[in-house]
């Protein structure tokens, strides 16, 4: 269609010509001339910058309505959007699309038509096609102008060359520069990497961006554009403009680079550890580089590891491999490393577009990478803002890794203070519990109303049945327990879990994940059914004794750290005791016992190797328990001298120290310190009373008391396990107390101090209170590791509470 007779806009607006100018009037002057003469700087050939659908339409689509307006023929090259948004997008401009395209002046064209006539990329093709198509428009249809514009995404598809996208663009401008075209290149710079985008902006003398269009500062003419002359001034021009337009160019890119560091950084410093890597990447790439990845150091492989990555080019897989082992050299190092060729290092099953890196330490955290599609694209000032970005992410690494310390550190304490509540709480409960079943009843209740913990229970080692059976539990019912056998025997399935190990081995034992843990496979359906995901079993022992295993569940995996089992393992003693000191309450108040009369040949036990060592025979008068320090066991031989036994235990195994308590004519009594466990002692433990206790050095014979209630073949098979030549003698039950004195043993047991009664005891069985006194209030101190004055205060406190229950009531 002619357009001889139209009329022409001939209003002031600016053109591109102009220093600058706003994208809301984008009209190009058609007063411009197309002369093949004119300046390169008023070539119409502009590259116009977006970040996404509204900024690209508020841009592109007046310069479309001006150019209709004018009889300029129209080209729309469309990729990123479709035809219908385009269409929409001229709708919403006010653009009468429908006329425009059925009066001829406006076209919608796919990519392939222009870029891809053959499936490929080539600029000469492309380039006739735009020659051919301004000449038909121009000559055969007689239009003034045409414009044309074009979404340029496609070339990122991977499978064009990049290099011949800047030699299009180049080519353009001859091709526009001598025909009246206006020609604008549309690039998203989401989707460009900043590298090719500046070559991109080199080949266009204008640029549409961020709301202003004008004359391109960084347009470089290629070869020719200047003309054929290569006159020493036209060379000197040449140069003076590659320097002024490189200087400004790198100036600029640093001050954009560090006022992005700036703000990037600042974000940076408020990540949390697991998001830093991601955005560390981001902050290698103010670098302006097509590859960036971020390599953290595993302190449990004690590998380097990439965390994360950006690139534009190439297979990730294949840049990892490119840089590991060179990451790797500058972690161990701690120094920068600037790789100014790489294609030495690139493999044809490794096919990558790089061409020069760098890698930059991040301190014991590890390294960031960085890459470019040029060689020796790396001057020293990038490199030393590689290094600023590194020591910023380095800064990063270690601010966050302080705060997760101190997180854990409070989360620490607050467990810490949650448990210590509970044990409190428990602690005070226990002072008023008479029996085994309160105790184990007010454990269970109050642990199990505690969290993190959903359930709780107590179990006990029956001997008869080598099982452990549940005494007391709270959070559930006792449905539990059906079908729910733990064996005491190790070689069985249901013998191999947390309780009964704990009970066996007598230390903690944790399950962070009931999910996998292969001990629980006999009960998981049971524990899966309750939705418990960890639990703690915790052995009861005291003084050698076993009380059963406590055990709690978590809904949570991975609740039980160290520090927990180490404070639950002192509840388990703290419950352990209570349960002694309530059977020993027990077993005072008993109203009829059982005696036991026994005999234990072929031991080692202390006494029984004293015996034979000094050829006479030993009574047993009490055992004093100094807990960690040994006890101190008293006893009295006839006819042997004190001269005789004190050499005798000379480098004696098991006895530290001995001491003459009486060296008369009819006796002679003796206390040794003793540094291992003796048959006294394990009675005692096992919750009797020893009567007498005789030792020759052919046997030693014992007659204990035992509460009614107790289980003798229990307690005989606890000292077979270490005795094993003991032998029943005799049994009978007696109607009588278990010991006389009942009143004076509660006053012991339950009103007198520990330290109290040991002070009392040690006296008593050291002859202080006989006359003349077998040892002196210092000398009971020295053996006591006490002062004078602090064995008196407790001798006198422990008398005042005797004398309070006999005179207060008088």
């Amino acid at each position: 269609m002619s357009r001889d007779n139209q009329s022409h806009k001939t209003d002031s607006s600016p053109s591109l010509g102009d220093e600058s100018r706003s994208t809301e009037q984008p009209a190009l002057s058609p007063e411009q001339s197309f002369d093949a003469d004119e300046d390169f700087d008023l070539h119409h050939h502009t590259a116009l910058l977006y970040e996404g659908p509204t900024d690209q339409f508020a841009a592109i689509l007046p310069f479309i309505r001006d150019g209709l307006e004018r009889g300029d023929r129209c080209l729309y090259i469309y990729d990123d959007n479709s035809k219908a948004d385009v269409v929409a997008a001229m709708h919403d401009a006010g653009i009468d699309v429908e006329a425009a395209v059925a009066a001829g002046d406006l076209s919608f064209h796919s990519k392939e038509e222009p870029f891809l006539q053959n499936g490929s990329f080539v600029p000469d093709a492309t380039i006739d096609f735009a020659s051919e198509t301004i000449r038909a428009t121009t000559e055969d249809d007689a239009y003034d102008a045409v414009l044309v514009t074009g979404e340029m995404s496609w070339i990122l598809d991977g499978e064009h060359n990049l290099d011949r996208l800047i030699e299009y663009e180049q080519s353009l401008n001859t091709v526009f520069g001598t025909r009246p075209v206006h020609g604008i290149c549309q690039y998203n710079v989401e989707k460009f990497d900043p590298e090719l985008l500046n070559q991109i902006i080199r080949t266009h003398p204008n640029l549409v961006y961020g709301g202003s269009v004008g004359q391109d500062f960084y347009y470089m003419p290629f070869e020719g554009a200047l003309g054929t002359d290569n006159s020493d001034a036209n060379s000197e021009l040449r140069q003076t403009l590659l320097e002024r337009v490189t200087a400004y160019e790198r100036l600029e890119s640093r001050e954009r680079a560090l006022s992005a560091l700036n703000d990037a950084t600042r974000e940076l410093m408020q990540l949390e550890a697991d998001a830093l890597p991601d955005r560390a990447v981001d902050l290698a790439r103010v670098l302006g580089v097509a590859f960036a990845s971020v390599w953290s150091y595993d302190e449990t492989s004690g590998e380097l590891e990439q965390q994360s990555h950006s690139t534009d080019y190439g297979h990730t897989s294949a840049l990892a491999d490119l840089y590991q082992d060179h990451a790797w050299d500058a972690f161990v190092t701690n120094q920068t490393k600037v790789y100014e060729d790489l294609s030495g290092d690139r493999s044809e099953s490794s096919p990558t577009e790089l061409q020069s890196g760098m890698i930059v330490p991040l301190g014991r955290h590890g390294v960031f990478c960085a890459g470019s599609i040029h060689p020796d694209a790396f001057d020293d000032s990038t490199i030393e803002l590689a290094k600023t970005i590194g020591a910023n992410i380095e800064a990063a690494f270690d601010r966050a890794e302080r705060e997760q310390m101190v997180e854990e550190k409070n989360r620490q304490l607050e467990r810490l203070n949650r448990i210590n509540r509970v044990i409190r709480q428990i602690s005070e409960t226990l002072v008023e519990a008479d029996t085994r079943e309160d105790i184990e009843r007010i454990v269970c209740e109050q642990l199990a109303a505690s969290d993190p913990y959903q359930f709780a229970w107590i179990g006990s080692e029956d001997v008869e049945t080598e099982t452990i059976t549940p005494q007391a539990w709270a959070g559930v019912s006792n449905e539990y327990f059906e079908n729910h056998t733990i064996s005491t025997k190790e070689d069985e399935p249901s013998g191999q879990g947390p309780v009964s190990t704990a009970l066996r081995t007598r230390t903690v034992q944790i399950v962070q994940d009931t999910v996998i843990d292969q001990s629980l496979e006999p009960w998981r359906e049971t524990i899966h059914q309750h939705g418990f995901a960890a639990c703690i079993s915790i052995p009861l022992t005291h003084a050698e004794l076993s009380y059963g295993v406590l055990t709690l569940y978590a809904d949570t995996p991975n609740v039980f750290d160290e520090m927990e089992a180490e404070v639950l393992a002192e509840l388990g003693e703290m419950i352990a005791h209570s349960i002694d000191a309530a059977e020993t309450k027990e077993l005072l108040r008993a109203p009829s016992v059982v005696e036991l009369t026994f005999t234990v040949s072929d031991t080692t036990d202390i006494l029984a190797r004293l015996a034979r060592a000094i050829g006479d025979e030993i009574h047993f008068d009490g055992l004093v328990d100094h807990s960690e320090d040994g006890a101190e066991l008293y006893f009295t031989v006839q006819d042997s001298t004190a001269d005789d036994v004190v050499s005798a235990t000379d480098g004696f195994c098991g006895i530290s120290e001995i001491q003459v308590i009486s060296d008369k004519d009819e006796e002679r009594v003796f206390t040794v310190t003793v540094t291992e466990p003796t048959l006294a002692s394990r009675i005692i433990d096992n919750q009797a009373i020893i009567r007498s206790l005789t030792t020759t050095e052919q046997e030693m014979t014992v007659v204990v008391d035992l509460p009614s209630t107790t289980a003798v073949r229990e307690f005989l098979d606890a000292l077979k396990s270490t005795y094993p030549n003991l032998g029943l003698v005799a049994r009978q039950n007696n109607d009588r107390p278990i010991k006389r004195g009942q009143g004076l043993q509660e006053v012991v047991t339950e009103q007198l101090t520990d330290r109290q009664r040991e002070v009392l005891k040690t006296a008593y069985l050291s002859g202080f209170f006989q006359s003349p006194r077998g040892r002196t209030g210092a000398e009971l101190a020295e053996a006591l590791d006490i002062s004078q004055s602090t064995f008196t205060h407790h001798l006198r406190g422990a008398e005042r509470r005797f004398f309070e229950m006999v005179f207060d009531n008088d």
